[in-house]
């Protein structure tokens, strides 16, 4: 075997749970896809090798495991088992491990592998400044022709100039050279046109693309030393963002401003550690492992931060450190963004055992990297690249493992919850019973809305649009209220009632049924159905079930709130699913800080709060009070509200989904600011 190959098995030792690759497990050939990819493999030869794969030459397997789960292996897998004991396989041709593997009697000794410590140390003869100035980290993937040519990209009217943007930053520049080109490409290409990061750049990051677009300006804004240089280029951009319509804008206002308030939270906190004077920024690099690496960090993937967006390194008295930070937009951000469907998660992680929620956390991961690999931008290379055909097979198999890895999720979550969650906290129960709402709505008011639809039609333009005026804002008139629809909005939504009501009208001419239209519900259908109630006459039978089924659509909520607080198991799964929305260990420790807006979440301010950095403590005592997360401080009665658990609807009445969120609870946002403030 080669050394490259050595490199790419080690790699996917280190990411498999056993840490010993099968190559006729599903789950673990995916991680190899993407590490294959990583290596810059092209699509062919990553298909050529899976072929290969799928022919592989098995042996009996070496494992004396009691937990192994095959009598026979690739001749890969035996190995990788071997070299785990020491035996020099690079000098050992297949037939003969296979004859070892046949032959073998020894009962190898399978020591446990500890977790390893994150090493946070710095390679402090990493000088990245050269690298992002003038190296490959300072170029971007994407071209300027590429970019020019991309049907996606719609320019805005008015433009940043390249130049605008870099005259406020620091020279030589301590982050890639690259940004100052994808944050212009960001500032003027407007958001409406389905266009996603890798289309500006080809160090993609996950979220959506306005936060990513806010990291990036955040860890950009950051490195400049000058209050007044900064504030301006944040007005200059503000400025920019309004002269094209801020709804256009992929990074708005808010985003701006929250990028100068984490900017100034993250360097208020410097000063508090470090005292003013003290320390000097040096670098600054996204997420991304090239850029982490040239900072100065050994092994991106073992080493890095929990949920680090951005990195900085600092010199405190001669010595380069790293700081990895978490960014929230403001303190009043989400820590959590999910469904009411997360019921399921939640309650795995309050009865599964440590195993069964490794087992879940993988087959989640497995599905959603094998998703993207067939998503619609990897589809196109594919057939491009394979052919259709080929492409088709290729694609048919990922759909096969994504349904495999969906059908052992449900075996394990029928295990570990074999008696599933009540009826009512089912999101395809609730999104049936509001359809049913509508449905006999239409059923038993189909003269009411038949007029309605009718009266809006002979109505002049003008009367149309203070109807929609009505509809769309907050107070319909007669008691209900409206759709409350953003002022940002109302003119998409006013655009889309107008196209329906024609539709509909069309549709009706043609002698068909208003029921046969709504055969088949769709979030749009549902919205512009409410409008069509609300253009009744006040206090009719059609405006009162629109107010039922409004009921309806909050009664799930209420329902899975009151069940996560209530219910023990749940409860559990609640208090665990903190570590991983607000990440208080890997911030107790330093490993990490969080800027929330104006707000600091680190190390010393939360020791401060708590009055212990003992994060077991911390778990051991947190608890379900009301809708929050709170942490009763032990010995005193006193209690600590971290963080609120709200459920609401995605669209009262019309929306396909409920939301399930996680804020920073009010009082808690108070205590950092407190603290910050105390010292300053």
């Amino acid at each position: 075997m080669n050394n490259n190959w050595n490199k790419i098995l080690n790699e996917l030792s280190y990411r498999v749970s056993s840490g010993i690759p099968d190559l006729s497990n599903e789950q673990h050939l995916m991680k190899l896809w993407d590490i294959l990819k990583e290596e810059k493999w092209s699509v062919e030869a990553r298909v050529e090798l899976f072929e290969n794969l799928t022919e592989a030459r098995l042996v009996r397997n070496p494992n004396p495991s009691p937990n192994k789960k095959k009598d026979m292996v690739t001749v890969p897998y035996a190995r990788t088992f071997y070299d785990k004991q020491g035996v020099d396989t690079d000098k050992l041709s297949d037939d003969e491990i296979e004859s070892m593997a046949a032959s073998d009697d020894k009962i190898w000794k399978i020591e446990p592998e500890e977790a390893p410590e994150r090493n946070k140390d710095l390679d402090q003869e990493a000088e990245a400044t050269n690298e992002f100035n003038e190296g490959k980290l300072s170029e971007d993937g994407v071209s300027d022709e590429d970019f020019e040519n991309n049907e996606r990209v719609k320019p805005l009217p008015n433009q940043i100039s390249l130049e605008e943007i870099e005259e406020a930053f620091p020279k030589p520049l301590p982050f890639p050279r690259k940004y100052l080109k994808v944050l212009q490409r960001l500032l003027n290409t407007n958001k409406k046109g389905g266009v996603t990061i890798s289309d500006f750049t080809d160090a993609a990051g996950g979220g959506t693309l306005e936060s990513t677009g806010g990291e990036i300006l955040t860890m950009m804004l950051t490195s400049i030393e000058d209050d007044n240089i900064a504030n301006q280029l944040s007005e200059r951009l503000i400025e920019h963002v309004k002269s094209n319509g801020n709804s256009n804008s992929i990074i708005s206002k808010t985003w701006i401003e929250s990028a100068v308030k984490c900017r100034q939270a993250i360097r208020d906190r410097y000063d508090r550690t470090f005292g003013k004077g003290n320390w000097k920024l040096k670098n600054q690099a996204w997420d991304i492992e090239e850029e982490v690496e040239a900072l100065g960090m050994s092994d991106y993937k073992k080493n890095k931060g929990f949920s680090t967006d951005v990195y900085f390194t600092l010199e405190v008295d001669g010595v380069t450190i790293l700081d990895e930070v978490s960014l929230k937009q403001s303190r009043n951000a989400n820590l959590l963004n999910a469904t009411t469907g997360r019921v399921y998660d939640i309650l795995m992680r309050g009865n599964g055992t440590e195993e069964q929620i490794k087992r879940y956390d993988e087959l989640h991961q497995e599905r959603e990297a094998l998703k993207e690999s067939i998503n619609t931008a990897n589809k196109k290379e594919l057939k491009e690249r394979l052919g259709p055909a080929k492409a088709k097979e290729f694609i048919d198999d990922i759909d096969n493992r994504i349904n495999s890895i969906t059908g052992q999720l449900v075996e394990l979550e029928d295990e570990v919850i074999p008696d599933k969650i009540p009826e009512n906290l089912e999101v395809k129960v609730a999104q049936q019973k509001q359809d049913e709402g509508h449905r006999n709505s239409i059923k038993k008011n189909e003269k009411e809305l038949l007029d309605a639809i009718s009266n809006f039609d002979n109505m002049s333009e003008e009367e149309q649009e203070k109807v929609l005026d009505d509809i769309g804002g907050p107070d319909a008139g007669g008691g209900n209220k409206g759709l409350n629809q953003k002022t940002a909005d109302m003119k998409s939504f006013k655009k889309k009632q107008r196209e329906f009501m024609a539709k509909v009208k069309k549709h009706l001419d043609s002698g068909k049924s208003l029921s046969d239209y709504f055969k088949r519900m769709s979030k749009d259908k549902r919205k512009a159905l409410a409008g069509i109630y609300l253009m009744t006459e006040e206090g009719s039978e059609s405006r009162k079930d629109w107010e039922e089924i409004k009921d309806t659509s909050r009664q799930h909520s209420k329902d899975v709130a009151k069940y996560l607080f209530e219910n023990k198991e749940a409860k559990e799964g609640l208090i665990k699913s903190i570590r991983e929305d607000f990440p208080l260990q890997a911030l107790l420790s330093g490993e990490e800080s969080m800027a929330l807006g104006d707000l600091s979440a680190d190390k010393e301010t939360l020791k401060a709060i708590f009055g212990t950095d003992d994060f077991s403590e911390i778990q051991q005592n947190l608890t379900i009070v009301g809708d929050s997360i709170v942490y009763k401080v032990k010995g005193t009665g006193k209690e600590i509200p971290i963080s609120r658990i709200v459920s609401r609807p995605d669209g009262i009445g019309y929306g396909t989904s409920w939301k399930l969120e996680m804020k920073l609870h009010p009082k808690f946002a108070d205590k950092l600011e407190e603290q910050n403030k105390k010292g300053k």
